[in-house]
């Protein structure tokens, strides 16, 4: 995963990549359940549920991006009118969180992120 973005951005940027992840993940369940009805099955349901909260938490951003492009690609064929272009731009936001990354605050920086090594200088190591 660190080879995929150069850093995770804390500050202002990493809280903006915070909503982000929040918004797609927003954009996503209203998508799948318009009005709030469950029109599809329980499993359907429930895989949707816990890709959303992984986009709330930030694990496997990329991966979750992609898959998450795909669903609402497939979504938008039976959308006419408004309805088509908010989920154009949802498309859009989800493709931009997965090019930007998942940001410090999140699960995949903990796991990804780079580690700060701090060697131990003693000398008592030393003996002869």
């Amino acid at each position: 995963m660190q080879r995929l973005f150069s850093m995770f951005p804390t500050g202002t940027a990493g809280i903006a990549l915070a909503l982000l992840r929040v918004t797609a993940a927003a954009m996503l369940l209203m998508i799948a359940f318009p009005g709030g009805e469950v029109i599809s099955s329980q499993w359907a349901f429930a895989g949707l549920a816990v890709l959303a909260a992984f986009f709330f938490l930030g694990a496997f951003t990329p991966i979750l991006c992609a898959l998450g492009c795909c669903i609402e690609v497939a979504a938008i064929f039976g959308l006419r009118g408004v309805d088509a272009l908010h989920v154009v731009f949802s498309i859009v936001a989800t493709a931009a969180l997965g090019l930007l990354g998942p940001g410090a605050y999140s699960l995949d920086a903990r796991m990804f992120g780079r580690r700060r090594v701090i060697m131990s200088n003693d000398d008592s190591s030393d003996v002869i």
